[in-house]
């Protein structure tokens, strides 16, 4: 490994990088890699597509409880005749605008002893664009990956956790399931539908009517719907 993948980076420090299409390992990357996915990684993906969120889910993820937590984790299939992505074509991704995280965040990724740093995932020897002569700053590379609405989503849904729940903490079955609306915002907005519901919780009648024409103020709301539910159901330690 070189000095440059062992390096531990801070969004100031700076690394070699260039993706393009005339490297000879173009697209390598996208093929059998586990990519799991945040809620705002399959709103934006399915979105893109012009999917529901449980058609996305059934055709292209497998979903599962983690062990011990429940906590729910959605993976993105690669195509079993390949092994690649089924959104990589011989030019690139087609859904690169709305790429999920992983992707926007490669070669980098967050390190994970150190917080609020990062490293670098890829080896040279198979990723060319290491070899390149683009130098960017970590805190440059993020920014022209459009990584702040992602990082935004993601600390929203992290902060539906109740203030008592650690990380590898057990969670009932039943709660991680509610998490999962999350990623299924179908199922929450067929659940907005029911006036019952609506009156039950406690959910202004304008939100719903935004959120039944905006993905992202749906997904919001099924934020702020799991994050009271779990204050109420989830006992804290």
């Amino acid at each position: 490994m070189s000095e440059q993948e062992e390096r531990i980076l801070t969004a100031e420090d700076t690394f070699n990088f260039d993706c393009h299409e005339n490297l000879p390992c173009f697209t390598h990357c996208c093929r059998d890699v586990n990519i799991y996915l945040t809620p705002y990684d399959v709103l934006r993906m399915r979105t893109a597509l012009g999917m529901g969120s449980s058609e996305f889910l059934n055709q292209y993820t497998r979903s599962f409880l983690a062990k011990v937590t429940h906590i729910p984790v959605v993976q993105l299939l690669m195509n079993p005749d390949t092994l690649y992505c089924y959104f990589v074509t011989d030019s690139g991704c087609k859904i690169y605008n709305d790429r999920p995280w992983a992707c926007r965040m490669y070669p980098l990724d967050l390190h994970p002893h150190k917080s609020g740093c990062y490293r670098i995932i890829a080896g040279a020897e198979k990723c060319f664009g290491l070899k390149e002569n683009k130098t960017w700053t970590v805190g440059e590379w993020l920014a022209s990956q459009g990584v702040g609405p992602y990082d935004e989503m993601e600390r929203l849904y992290q902060s539906v956790l109740p203030a008592g729940f650690k990380p590898g903490s057990p969670m009932d079955a039943g709660l991680g399931k509610l998490l999962f609306l999350a990623y299924d915002t179908d199922i929450f907005l067929e659940m907005l539908k029911d006036s019952k519901f609506r009156r039950l919780h406690g959910i202004d009648e304008k939100e719903v009517e935004i959120a039944c024409r905006d993905a992202e103020a749906l997904l919001r709301l099924a934020f702020d719907y799991i994050r009271e539910q779990l204050r109420e159901l989830y006992p804290l330690t």
